[in-house]
């Protein structure tokens, strides 16, 4: 009589599992929906009225969709999302973000609005952010859903692996651009302004360093999977 080495999991442990899945599922979809959306109504607003009007108009959603991105780093310290994602890179991407919205954009929006090379750097900012978003979101509900390797999922996985490349470095350099061109006008504000800005401004380079690097060998990762069941 042989004993199997494998053991099923508890029926509470199962239904945890199955609500955890469902949850996730429905919470990739909406945000997929609402990355999506934003991103549409961007490019818009970009095409008939100009970069300029991006910032106009969506200075306050773009607010709104960055603070409920707080939920994923909350996914990730609960270990919803497994090992593919750790906090400390959930976190640092959301504050940084949060940081260039709140601290830098909304207290500055006459430098947004008034010189050209911000508002297009706030306009590229926040389309790149949500094209971004909009592949993350969707490779994940594709795998949620099982359609890892259906058509779709196929492209949404390069998508995931291959798009940050441009992407990434695209969203940094904009809200670098942001930030450096609010130093000098935040003198008046405070003298201590501009020291936090520059402050902000170095720790980018280990910020990017870091996370660039996750998704650099997470891509080396996927990479190494796709040769062996070759």
């Amino acid at each position: 009589m042989t004993m199997s080495t494998t053991r099923s999991k508890p029926p509470n442990q199962q239904a945890m599992s199955s609500t955890s899945q469902a949850y996730l599922l429905t919470y990739n979809a909406l945000s997929l929906l609402l990355r999506t959306l934003f991103l549409i109504q961007a490019l818009h607003i970009w095409s008939s009225s100009g970069y300029p009007h991006v910032f106009r108009t969506l200075h306050i959603p773009a607010r709104f969709v960055e603070s409920l991105a707080a939920l994923d780093v909350l996914h990730a310290a609960a270990g919803l999302l497994g090992p593919r994602v750790s906090p400390a890179t959930a976190a640092l991407q959301v504050a940084g973000r949060n940081t260039v919205l709140w601290a830098v954009a909304r207290n500055y929006p006459d430098v947004v609005e008034s010189v050209w090379h911000v508002a297009l750097a706030y306009a590229g900012m926040v389309v790149v952010w949500n094209i971004a978003d909009v592949v993350r979101f969707g490779y994940y509900c594709v795998g949620g859903m099982g359609w890892e390797e259906e058509a779709l999922g196929r492209v949404f996985k390069w998508l995931r692996y291959n798009a940050f490349i441009i992407l990434y470095p695209l969203g940094v350099l904009s809200e670098m651009a942001i930030a450096y061109n609010v130093i000098e006008p935040s003198k008046e504000r405070n003298a201590a302004y501009p020291y936090l800005l520059w402050f902000g401004l170095s720790v980018y380079v280990p910020a990017f360093y870091i996370l660039y690097g996750h998704m650099l060998a997470q891509r080396r990762k996927q990479a190494s999977k796709s040769l062996k069941r070759a």
